[in-house]
């Protein structure tokens, strides 16, 4: 069961007296009923959080059905697990006081470099190797030697012989540290020492007496481990009365509690399944069925796209050439010869020589040349078949051999080539290149945060010396304040101007008002007093315009200064957007592996592979699949995803960060089918009038897919 807090969850027991007529919720990968869908829907949550740990894998931060199928899937790995290893490693298991990645390293080496009684692999016998199985282990004399049954075809000894070890051959362990893993964590009750289940002891003839070093120290922790269970236990009993004092002072102030549920207040995204219509949602469009117009059957569509998919991301290191998926369809169902299936062979067999690894040191065996060639791949097509014991190629080897490897069917073709592929994976070379992606990644990763990091110092920066500047009464945005504030002393002293000069104007309307008068004062004088209101009326004039156009400079620099702002903040946006951009190409150039888009409300994947201008659709139970190749089923299924379910939510997402990218790719594809059918109309035509005029068709009216050459094959 999986694990929460790594302690193991107790599952709801159904409820008493449950009616047959009754209504409940049930939850679908645990089989547990509530009556409230307040219960419900809590535990539900619960379920979705990423909280969880396989309790066989360790693995963490997963949902409670992810936790599931990893400790199923792991279950089945762990029965895979060769019987007779089992009591080697359970010995060496048992109160080992080492760390898992310790423990799981001593026991590989150890086993890797020995032979264990009841094991099946090579002998020599003279200059021919044949299936043995290790029948008893002799010791003498401090040496050791073995004897070993020889196998038939059928898996039965035919014969026995004693031999050394040197006369033995083992291509590999029948398991990985994984699997190593996985069995010594589903075969011990405790890690610290680790302790094999009893049951398993006694089968194997395991003492469960632990050393006398260590029998104190498993007391302690026993002891300790029961204390600390009798104090949660107490802890545990003092909240739950606790609890129900608090509950029963409720009662009694509030009353009997409401029979009426009262409705659950969701916060979106929940799960896509738990989703129900409301009166708020907009009209969403209908999702369009994808096109399953595949030419090999659709339950291999998966393998395919996964050989094109290492071919295509690794076509350098491979040096094969870019092919289309279109291609490599018609390619592997073409019951032919076809350049293309021969140049991929070829590539990654190469790269397994050129590796100098198990497969190189077969051929050497066999003294095979250190270079596969298009006339000679076959031959070491065989020797990979005949290394790789857990393919079961017999029957199409001869096929091979006799040079009818094209007639194998559509299923064998891609065994094989998925098998060179997981081979190829393995190699150094391929290794390399990723640790490499990775590093790289890594140090693009640390550039984006520190270049984030510096935006934002900068801008604490900034807004400190704002708050700093309006504290003093400076300008909140460098001289503007002040500006502003001269334009309004401006504006007063303007207006102040504009009063003297009708008090001056209204002086000398009382002057001259005063001489027709024939009030006292000379001509003389009165000219005089004119000349000096009218110079006051013209520096007040001369002020009002000065002051005028202060003001108008102070505005144009303000609406200069707002203008730059904007247009460095657009500036700043848009070099944003580039590094945004720059990033993402440079991390997707260092392609690690392929991930899904993301899944729909029925768990069923969506898939853009390399700009090959589909949006493929895989089923839940990965058996169906479908594809989209327009812009417009693009749109519709954008249009069809729920953003209250968290995962068409994070599909969406996804779909719209790569929208521009599936277009462009979209529009390619449909470009170069309309051309190639449009070649293809051209050809029929000059096939029709060479046949008239008695002319024979040329090599090139092959399609496609048969005129494949490799430019990258040096």
């Amino acid at each position: 069961m999986p694990l929460i807090k790594n302690k193991v969850f107790a599952l709801a027991e159904p409820p008493e007296d449950l009616r047959p007529e009754e209504r409940v919720w049930q939850v679908r990968f645990t089989k547990e009923i509530f009556r409230s869908y307040e219960e419900y829907l809590q535990r539900v949550n619960l379920y979705r959080q990423r909280v969880w740990k396989c309790k066989v894998t360790g693995k963490i931060h997963l949902t409670y059905e992810e936790a599931l199928v990893s400790e199923h899937q792991a279950s089945e790995r762990i029965q895979q697990f060769p019987k007779e290893f089992m009591e080697h490693v359970l010995r060496t298991v048992q109160f080992s006081t080492l760390n898992l990645h310790e423990l799981v390293k001593m026991v590989y080496e150890k086993l890797k470099d020995s032979f264990i009684e009841g094991e099946e692999l090579h002998g020599r016998n003279g200059n021919s190797v044949r299936p043995c199985k290790i029948l008893k282990i002799l010791t003498s004399d401090g040496g050791c030697s073995y004897r070993l049954g020889r196998l038939d075809k059928t898996g039965k000894a035919v014969s026995t012989s004693t031999e050394d070890s040197k006369n033995l051959m083992r291509k590999k362990l029948p398991f990985g540290r994984d699997l190593l893993k996985l069995f010594i964590r589903e075969s011990t009750s405790q890690n610290d020492p680790w302790v094999v289940y009893d049951k398993l002891a006694m089968e194997h003839g395991i003492s469960t007496e632990p050393p006398e070093e260590l029998r104190e120290k498993i007391a302690r922790k026993l002891k300790t481990s029961e204390e600390l269970k009798n104090k949660k236990a107490g802890e545990n009993k003092r909240t739950r009365m606790e609890n129900d004092d608090l509950a029963m002072a409720k009662r009694t102030k509030t009353g009997q509690l409401s029979q009426a549920t009262e409705a659950v207040k969701l916060k979106y995204p929940i799960d896509d399944l738990l989703v129900k219509p409301s009166k708020d949602d907009p009209v969403f469009s209908e999702r369009p069925v994808p096109s399953t117009n595949f030419i090999v059957p659709v339950d291999y569509v998966g393998d395919l796209l996964m050989v094109w998919d290492f071919c295509s991301s690794f076509g350098k290191l491979l040096r094969l050439s870019p092919f289309s998926f279109e291609k490599f369809e018609n390619a592997i169902v073409y019951e032919g010869p076809s350049n293309l299936i021969v140049e991929i062979h070829t590539s990654i067999l190469n790269l397994l020589v050129n590796d100098r690894g198990e497969y190189y040191s077969f051929i050497q065996k066999r003294e095979r040349k250190e270079m596969v060639t298009s006339m000679k791949w076959v031959e070491y097509l065989c020797d990979f078949l005949e290394l790789e014991t857990e393919l079961n190629s017999a029957a199409h080897l001869a096929k091979i051999k006799h040079g009818l490897y094209y007639m194998l069917g559509v299923h064998a073709k891609l065994e094989i080539l998925g098998w060179l592929v997981y081979w190829a994976l393995s190699t150094d070379v391929i290794r390399g290149r990723l640790d490499k992606y990775i590093d790289e990644q890594q140090a693009l990763v640390a550039t984006k945060r520190e270049e984030e990091l510096e935006e934002k110092r900068k801008k604490r920066e900034e807004k400190q010396l704002k708050e700093m500047k309006s504290s003093n009464g400076e300008s909140l945005q460098g001289n503007s304040a002040s500006e502003s504030l001269q334009a309004l002393e401006s504006t007063h002293s303007h207006g102040q101007l504009k009063d003297s000069l009708e008090d001056v104007h209204m002086e000398a309307h009382t002057s001259n008002r005063t001489y027709h008068l024939g009030e006292r004062g000379s001509k003389h004088d009165v000219l005089a007093s004119r000349r000096a209101i009218m110079k006051q009326i013209l520096e007040a004039k001369v002020a009002m315009e000065r002051e005028k156009e202060t003001v108008r400079m102070v505005e144009l620099r303000k609406q200069q200064d707002t203008k730059k702002a904007k247009v460095k903040e657009a500036r700043e946006k848009k070099e944003k957007e580039q590094r945004q951009q720059h990033f993402e190409r440079e991390m997707e150039k260092r392609f690690i592996r392929t991930d899904a888009l993301g899944k729909d409300r029925d768990h069923n994947r969506y898939w853009f592979l390399h700009q090959e201008g589909r949006v493929f659709i895989e089923s839940a139970d990965h058996n169906q699949w479908g594809f989209y190749a327009s812009k417009e089923e693009l749109d519709g299924l954008m249009g069809s995803l729920n953003p209250k379910g968290e995962r068409e939510l994070d599909l969406h997402k996804q779909l719209q960060k790569h929208y521009l990218k599936i277009c462009a790719a979209m529009q390619k594809r449909s470009k170069e089918t309309r051309e190639t059918a449009q070649r293809s109309d051209s050809d029929t035509a000059v096939l029709r009038r060479s046949v008239r005029v008695s002319v024979l068709p040329n090599d090139n009216k092959q399609p496609p897919f048969l005129r494949h050459v490799n430019k990258w094959m040096g």
